[in-house]
């Protein structure tokens, strides 16, 4: 498959993709750092003996993913960067697993991301050699590692849905289960329109399934967001729609997924009228915009599925 199915940043300058999953990451893992040394300070929380329980050590993690994060936004030494943020990223969320139980979703999507990008600028390296570095070869090199990062965006809600299937089966579209989800939660607020709302959706077990199945149809659908930049916006805004449901219905925030959508489906250089800019790499080489996507990267997005399935149970540093 071809990854040049095209994205609304073809032809534009892709810093603000860079700096925006930057940012997403260190303000997703501050809270992870806080959440963790909160619970070390916490006697309710009993860690195993194999993890550390100074928070001092959680928060030189998060300098040290700091750090590597801003040189990443910087572009300077991107790759390098990026391992050593993910290295950071990956331990502090096997600490809160540890403490907590479970991993957190919330720095699944931006960490999986981050992976991608970071992956893709590899196999830029990979296909184009040094041309592939410094400035002249950001353009490609960028363009690669979006196409790395909403793959693995596009992984993750794939997982997202399988996971809910290997679970729970065609069961996971009982009305039964979304009406009793939504009894145990509270709804955004009091308006009447959405008390309407919720009381359709617990009187009527058709109207219930229905928005079970549409939630696994647009989960595993995700795939859709390598399509090209009409298609990823379309399915972009179906997946927003999707957290914006949760959100009225339930309160459960889902922003830094959504935050990251709308990012890399929006064509915000076209609406903002930002100046075109050239690939002088792809110029010279044009045979660089033939690839298909290889057998490796296919490998990589079904291993971000697979963590999907996974992230439900979690697992356990003994």
């Amino acid at each position: 498959m071809s990854f040049l199915a095209g994205s609304p940043y073809d032809g534009y300058d892709r810093a603000p993709l860079r700096i925006g999953l930057t940012t997403v990451a260190g303000v997703v893992f501050l809270a992870e750092t806080f959440t963790i040394a909160g619970m070390l300070g916490d006697q309710h929380y009993q860690a195993s003996h194999a993890v550390p329980t100074s928070p001092a050590l959680a928060w030189g993690v998060f300098a040290l993913i700091v750090v590597a994060l801003l040189f990443h936004a910087l572009d300077r030494r991107p790759l390098a960067a990026g391992i050593v943020a993910l290295g950071g990223m990956l331990g502090l969320s096997l600490w809160q697993t540890a403490l907590f139980g479970s991993p957190s979703r919330n720095s699944f999507f931006p960490g999986a991301m981050l992976f991608g990008w970071v992956l893709g600028q590899l196999w830029a390296l990979v296909l184009a050699g040094d041309d592939a570095r410094g400035a002249r070869g950001r353009p490609f090199r960028e363009r690669m590692a979006e196409a790395g990062a909403i793959g693995c965006l596009a992984a993750a809600y794939v997982g997202s849905a399988s996971s809910k299937l290997l679970k729970s089966g065609l069961g996971w579209v009982n009305p039964d289960q979304l009406r009793w989800l939504l009894l145990a939660q509270e709804p955004l607020a009091g308006w009447s329109w959405l008390a309407a709302y919720r009381t359709a959706i617990l009187e009527n077990p058709s109207f219930a399934s229905f928005l079970a199945l549409l939630t696994l149809v647009v989960e595993g659908g995700a795939l859709v967001l390598l399509l090209g930049p009409r298609l990823r916006l379309f399915w972009g805004v179906l997946i927003t729609g999707l957290h914006l449901n949760i959100l009225l219905l339930c309160t459960m925030p889902y922003l830094e997924p959504v935050t990251l959508v709308l990012l890399f489906a929006v064509p915000w250089p076209a609406l903002l009228r930002r100046p075109r800019m050239e690939d002088p790499l792809t110029t010279r080489r044009p045979e660089l915009l033939t690839v298909d996507l290889p057998d490796s990267m296919w490998i990589v997005l079904s291993a971000v599925v697979i963590a999907g399935w996974l992230a439900p149970w979690g697992w356990h540093v003994e």
